[in-house]
């Protein structure tokens, strides 16, 4: 993590004690959306009710206390590399500043060299390729916003990297394979539009595609797919999930590529529309229904939906609005009383 690249990052800090207190307001003053709770806030179930909301947001935490409280604490919510969030914790003399869980994905290790790097500490990172000074997939995956479908998979491919080997990355958009060359120039990754006829090696796949065949080790899925949806007043949210997941299985598409989720502003008040994108980590992007219809030139009108929002459809434009791209991946998907439509995002580096 380059300096300063952590700023406004949320983060708790949880000092145990008046001294680790100091040390966790030179940490705050760093991270200014850093939530930095006091001694006295952690006594009588107060740490573990940190950790637990810490597990529910994914908000990193900064324990400033010995290893030993920080593990105890966390052990009942550890799951797994996908989920966890980084956990960081630190001697109260501000000697150390140990990287403890989710090194990678999570970003602990970045962020306990951050902190370090604030309070001229040392930081104590432990992963394998840090060690030998090696880029591993999960960067690759962190720095170009890729979900790693299955966390299994990644031990295979740092072991490639820790013998020697080298690592195919195959990535038929042409735009983001030449930023990922750039950004790991020097690794052991060899990028490629296709994937060699023999010998192929351990083979990583970014695509939101979910016809993925042998011999690929791990697929990286992008996001790089905008959701258009339209929908009858009052449809929950698990019929909004359920319409979006028949679309993009029928379109042999990930929903893990799901970037955007658009709509026609009439429908900011749709509770099931709002929870599902918030279910996705995303905000809902509202189009009007002007702008819909001067974005429906090629594609089928409907006379029911213009009656009733005044744009001849809904899905289609909004998701080509929210892509700022120009073409649909998944034309309109009705599925009871909700309809899907799908755009591509342009890689922008």
């Amino acid at each position: 993590m380059k300096k300063g690249e952590t700023q406004g990052l949320d983060l708790f800090i949880l000092p145990m004690t008046n001294a680790g207190l100091s040390l966790g307001q030179k940490i705050a003053k760093a991270f200014p959306k850093a939530r930095l709770y006091l001694p006295a806030d952690l006594k009588d179930g107060g740490l573990k009710k940190a950790a637990k909301e810490a597990w529910k947001t994914r908000t990193p935490l900064v324990f400033i206390s010995a290893s030993g409280i920080a593990v105890r604490t966390i052990a009942p919510y550890v799951l797994d590399k996908a989920s966890d969030p980084a956990v960081v914790s630190m001697d109260e003399a501000g000697r150390f500043v140990v990287s403890l869980l989710s090194g990678h994905l999570g970003g602990a290790n970045s962020l306990a060299c951050e902190i370090a790097r604030i309070l001229g500490a040392t930081p104590v990172v432990s992963t394998a390729t840090d060690l030998r000074g090696l880029p591993c997939i999960e960067d690759v995956a962190k720095q170009f916003y890729l979900t790693i479908e299955d966390t299994r998979s990644i031990k295979r491919v740092n072991s490639e990297i820790l013998k020697g080997g080298r690592i195919i990355v195959i990535d038929e958009d042409r735009e983001r394979r030449s930023a990922l060359k750039e950004a790991f120039k020097d690794g052991p990754f060899v990028f490629r539009k296709t994937a060699p006829k023999r010998g192929a090696g351990v083979i990583a796949l970014v695509s939101a595609s979910t016809n993925v065949a042998p011999p690929v080790s791990l697929v990286l899925r992008p996001k790089d797919i905008a959701v258009g949806i339209g929908c009858r007043r009052g449809v929950p949210l698990k019929e909004i999930k359920a319409a979006v997941e028949k679309a993009f299985k029928d379109a042999g598409l990930s929903t893990s590529s799901i970037a955007k989720v658009a709509t026609i502003d009439i429908k900011r008040d749709e509770q099931g529309l709002t929870g599902y994108a918030r279910s996705l980590g995303l905000e809902i992007e509202f189009f009007k229904a002007e702008e819909l219809e001067r974005e429906m030139k090629g594609l089928k009108r409907s006379r029911f939906v213009f009656d009733t929002t005044g744009a001849g459809g809904v899905a289609e434009p909004s998701a080509l609005l929210s892509s700022g791209g120009k073409k649909l991946c998944i034309r309109k998907m009705k599925t009871g009383r909700v309809t899907i439509a799908a755009a591509r995002v342009p890689f922008r580096s």
